[in-house]
């Protein structure tokens, strides 16, 4: 990946950084910590959820697709969101193939999000 630099940089990676500034009240200090807490939780969120998944615990999996589906939507990782949202929805309709199809590709673009984030905020 090239190194991001500037909000330009993520931009070019797909985020709606202009979304997720909106979000944050239009304050660009508030989306940066915003985006670091992603960062950060996104460490531990994707094994946790690649766990839940694989056990079944489908209850549990439904409320952490549904977590992933607002905070990447507050940072403006829109792709990821909707990913996630269409998990929450498969699960709420015990429609298991869809969650088959999608988990890996989620938690691939969780994966994404997160290294690019990595990238802007200096942590590789």
């Amino acid at each position: 990946m090239g190194m991001i630099r500037s909000f330009e940089d993520l931009t070019v990676k797909g985020f709606d950084v202009k979304e997720g500034i909106r979000l944050c009240g239009g304050d660009e200090e508030i989306y940066m910590e915003v985006l670091w807490a992603a960062m950060e939780e996104g460490k531990d969120k994707i094994p946790l959820i690649r766990s839940v998944y694989e056990k079944k615990d489908l209850e549990r999996y439904r409320i952490e697709v549904h977590g992933l589906k607002n905070a990447m939507r507050s940072i403006g990782a829109t792709y990821l969101s909707q990913l996630a949202a269409e998990q929450e929805t498969a699960v709420n309709e015990e429609n298991y193939s869809v969650m088959e199809v999608g988990v890996e590709e989620m938690l691939t673009q969780y994966q994404f999000v997160v290294d690019a984030l990595k990238e802007l905020l200096g942590e590789l």
